[in-house]
């Protein structure tokens, strides 16, 4: 309890700040972000293009080296025995790295070599690809082919798995990694959702690139190793720009977090001089000798203790139950996609307009999400997610089992539309509120749970998701011979799973309540600090 005599001295704290403006307070908008707060906005929403244009690139470059040149059988050979040990080591790596160098010398160390390695591609490797390839070796049909052709293009290869990783290793961990290490939960709410939406714009500007420089390209076989040269050079401006970006963003951050302190301080006061709330606690921190830097837990026991953490678990839970759901209905949506669309043609439109539905409702989506998070509170916005996508997914299961009984009464067609609705669904969902909310939880952990548990969770985590889902469909379909008719254990195996991703949910929102009550209770400034309960 504060003693009397230090009670008058209160106001002397606000004096010549009491006229300064207090926090403000978050009012729902589709674009909240406060004045003090646009440079740090604007240059996390710059990072996050350059991340996801450099994905976007690459993505499209994996694939055609590799389609063109090995077949599209091949792809997921290479998933299976190239791209996912590749992660496991890139997980082991990446942990022993960060138990050596520092945070900001592990982002440069995890970042730089990915465009290291497209400058060596486009400059080297692939213009002297008849040297290095086994051209000499004849490829066979079939399975056999796909893996023959995979090592005779080995390269190609390479170049498809580093890609992958970097899907894994770019926007899920490097970008929101800073991002969860420099925002408030408070401020979180708010930029996340518009991250997205400004990320979007990638893409376009990506294919844009594109396009004009393949319209510019020779005709001949030096055309494309043009193109290849100018991308890197477009991708490693890139990673020099997100480089930069880092310093600002850091240096902005210490800006926007020391102005914050100084606001909440003020404010607290201020409730205490107008009877708001009651003093319980106030302290003068003496300053106290340094005390030597604690040694880094191996990696053993930072893994021993991660995995006793319910938090990280819960993640870990909502990961993979995102991911069991969309390719349990994916591939079974998929399915009837083909029975429906027989040709190329037929089903490349359906894709098209099926992309552009997607489009355009996750952008709207996407600007009112800051708006649904600040109403409904973390807990309640991420339950929408998986009961959005269980309230469409029962429809579809049902129609599809329906439509194999009584085709006459429930068409197949009837079984698409509302598949693809729910597939819709899945992916607005994910992009506007499901990715923002599950980077929200790292924020109040520690800094193990921030890198290390969230290196195995996101790049792990959603190709064991699927993996799981996969193999569950193939045991089903060995059993009934066709996906169609597994839809009834579908259905079992989807609604499971969505009860323990909603069960992670809870747990993950009792740490954001205590989070709350710990920000509305405490205030610092300096080396002083006060404690309040409301009257």
């Amino acid at each position: 309890m504060i003693s009397a005599h230090l009670r008058p001295s209160l106001p002397e704290l606000t004096r010549g700040g009491s006229k300064g403006k207090a926090v403000e307070e978050n009012k729902p908008s589709w674009f909240p972000i406060k004045k003090s707060e646009l440079p740090q906005f604007v240059s996390m929403s710059v990072m996050m293009f350059l991340f996801i244009y450099v994905y976007t690139t690459v993505r499209d470059t994996k694939d055609t080296l590799v389609v063109s040149n090995c077949g599209a059988e091949s792809i997921p050979f290479l998933k299976m025995w190239g791209v996912m040990p590749s992660a496991f080591i890139f997980i082991i790596v990446y942990s022993k790295l960060s138990q050596i160098l520092g945070k900001q010398a592990l982002f440069y160390a995890t970042l730089m070599p990915f465009f290291a390695f497209y400058t060596i591609f486009a400059f080297i490797l692939f213009p002297n690809r008849d040297l290095i390839h086994f051209v000499q070796e004849a490829s066979n049909s079939g399975t056999t082919g796909a893996a023959v052709n995979l090592i005779r293009y080995w390269s190609f290869s390479l170049y498809f798995i580093v890609s992958e990783l970097w899907a894994s290793a770019g926007v899920p961990l490097l970008f929101w990694q800073v991002a969860n290490d420099i925002t408030t939960v408070s401020q979180a709410k708010r930029f996340y959702p518009l991250f997205a939406v400004f990320g979007n714009f990638a893409p376009i500007v990506s294919g844009r690139i594109m396009s004009f420089l393949v319209s510019r390209q020779s005709p001949d076989e030096s055309g494309f190793g043009t193109t290849l040269k100018r991308l890197a050079v477009f991708k490693g401006g890139s990673g020099i720009a997100i480089a930069v970006l880092y310093q600002i963003i850091y240096r902005e951050a210490r800006r926007v977090a020391k102005l914050e302190e100084v606001q909440t301080f003020v404010k607290k006061v201020n409730e205490i001089k107008q009877g708001g709330v009651q003093l319980v606690e106030f302290k003068i921190n003496m300053k106290k000798k340094a005390e030597p830097a604690k040694q880094k837990p191996t990696l053993t026991e930072s893994v021993a203790e991660l995995s006793r953490s319910k938090e990280l678990r819960s993640i870990a839970i909502m990961v993979l139950g995102y991911n069991v759901c969309v390719e349990l209905t994916e591939v079974l949506w998929k399915g009837i996609l083909r029975k429906t669309h027989p040709t190329e043609s037929s089903y490349m439109n359906f894709m098209a307009s099926f992309s552009q539905k997607v489009g355009v409702i996750a952008l709207v989506l996407q600007l009112t999400a800051s708006i649904v998070i600040q109403k409904l509170g973390w807990t309640n916005a991420s339950q929408l997610t998986p009961l959005a996508m269980l309230a469409l997914a029962i429809p579809f299961f049902l129609t599809v089992a329906l439509s194999k009984r009584n085709p006459e009464v429930v068409p197949l067609s009837a079984a698409l539309t509302i598949g693809t609705w729910q597939n819709i669904i899945n992916k607005i969902f994910k992009y506007s509120l499901f990715d923002p909310l599950k980077e929200m939880a790292y924020i109040p952990m520690g800094p193990d749970a921030k890198s290390k548990g969230k290196a195995a969770i996101d790049v792990m985590g959603s190709r064991l998701g699927r993996s799981l889902a996969a193999a569950s469909q193939q045991i089903l379909v060995l059993v009934s011979g066709n996906i169609l008719e597994c839809a009834p254990y579908l259905a079992g195996l989807y609604f499971g799973t969505i009860t323990l991703w909603i069960q992670a949910v809870k747990v993950l929102g009792e740490m954001f309540d205590k989070e709350k009550i710990a920000d509305e209770r405490d205030a610092k400034f300096g080396n002083i600090s006060i404690r309040t309960k409301r009257n």
